[in-house]
């Protein structure tokens, strides 16, 4: 069983046994026309700036809308998957 410490931890995490089988892959998800959500709430750093930082990416990208939950749905999914959950 592998493990990797949290960044700001010493504390190894446990390896999951592999991502579930019955999770679909997240393109397949964010591609449906109607996406069943729920809440997600977390704070994050403000010295990473994060949300100027989305801010002149929509910007720069001439973007009306951001679609925040779905980026945050990548991400995630792919920690957790490399994780093996």
């Amino acid at each position: 069983m592998r493990s990797e410490a949290a960044p700001s931890e010493g504390t190894p995490w446990a390896q999951g046994p592999g991502r579930p089988k019955d999770i679909p892959e997240t393109a397949v998800v964010l591609n449906q026309r109607i996406i069943t959500r729920e809440s997600l709430d977390s704070s994050v750093p403000a010295a990473l700036r994060l949300k100027k930082r989305l801010k002149r990416f929509a910007l720069d990208n001439e973007l009306d809308h951001l679609p925040i939950g779905d980026i945050v749905s990548v991400a995630l999914d792919e920690w957790l998957t490399t994780r093996g959950f």
